[in-house]
């Protein structure tokens, strides 16, 4: 792949090591994965204060809209999936290093959804914050951080509690919000909070 491609690796490193590998190497592409998109602002926000940033490329687990928004303002050239980044990176490389910006095709949809939904979907906020008074004050902490894309893991420590306990939660909240999948869950959270702006 590196050679049709024309990509190499020029360097491997944690974090805190990004501003130093960028300068020493100075890469067209910088890769980063992280389970939690909240991971990778840390390092965007390192690369936007050199003086020549390279091109930043995400692959995350789960992100919200919320989360793609963050990433996408601070300057990252790519976001994608975990499950379905091997399929996708080719291509990603090539648009990010270029000068362009790639997106997983989930994450596509959720981008062109915030900037072409109509006013009207008020009544749809209105049928989620319904939903969402079903459930109890903590089903309703682990909803928020569900939405935000952290993993049981991440919502389990910043809550202080096990990451069975958030399991239950996770499978209580998909229950009463008559919903398959916790990604179907954040979407819920996500329509609650929409906020539409009249023209």
């Amino acid at each position: 792949m590196e050679s049709k491609l024309k990509l190499s690796v020029v360097a491997e490193g944690k974090t805190r090591d990004v501003p130093y590998l960028v300068k020493v190497t100075r890469p067209e592409l910088v890769l980063f994965c992280y389970s939690s998109y909240k991971d990778a602002i840390q390092p965007l926000t390192q690369l936007g204060q050199l003086t020549k940033s390279p091109a930043a490329l995400v692959i995350t687990e789960f992100i919200s809209e919320k989360g793609a928004r963050r990433l996408l303002t601070l300057g990252v050239s790519g976001i994608l999936l975990q499950e379905s980044a091997s399929q996708h990176l080719p291509w990603a490389a090539i648009a990010a290093s270029h000068g362009g910006c790639a997106l997983s095709p989930e994450i596509s949809k959720q981008v062109i959804h915030e900037y072409t939904a109509p006013a009207t979907e008020s009544a749809q906020k209105r049928a989620a914050q319904e939903r969402i008074c079903t459930l109890t004050a903590r089903e309703r902490e682990v909803l928020e951080l569900l939405s935000e894309g952290l993993a049981n893991q991440a919502i389990a420590h910043a809550l202080t509690i096990s990451p069975g306990t958030v399991k239950d939660h996770v499978r209580s909240v998909c229950s009463k919000l008559n919903v398959d999948s916790r990604f179907h869950a954040a979407r819920i959270a996500w329509q609650a909070k929409e906020v539409h702006v009249s023209a």
